[in-house]
């Protein structure tokens, strides 16, 4: 199981923005996810932004864990026998050489 950090329980409202991240990072093209994304969450601080994505992550959990799943079919994951759960791709990740930022 992979562990990461909840979103509040009293966390309401900003649906306007989990809805525009949704969107952004929905399925495009009917069938592939947008690869190579990125969006910038910005504000003051404590106005909200680590629970947006905290909440957002929580929302779209299923797609993250499909989405480790398929990085254990590249070459070099392929090369490294990495098995095809959400636990074995981030357990590759962390033994690489490589530095990564996985969020």
């Amino acid at each position: 199981m992979v562990l990461r950090p909840r979103s509040s329980k009293c966390f309401t409202g900003q649906q306007v923005y989990l809805d525009r991240l949704k969107h952004y990072f929905s399925i495009q093209n009917g069938n592939n996810i947008a690869a190579g994304r990125s969006f910038l969450i910005y504000g003051l601080g404590g106005v909200g932004k680590t629970q947006i994505a905290l909440k957002f992550a929580e929302d779209v959990s299923s797609h993250i864990s499909d989405s480790l799943k398929g990085i254990s079919s590249i070459p070099d994951a392929k090369k490294a026998n990495v098995g095809r759960t959400p636990e074995a791709v981030l357990y590759w990740i962390a033994s690489l050489s490589k530095e990564w930022l996985l969020i």
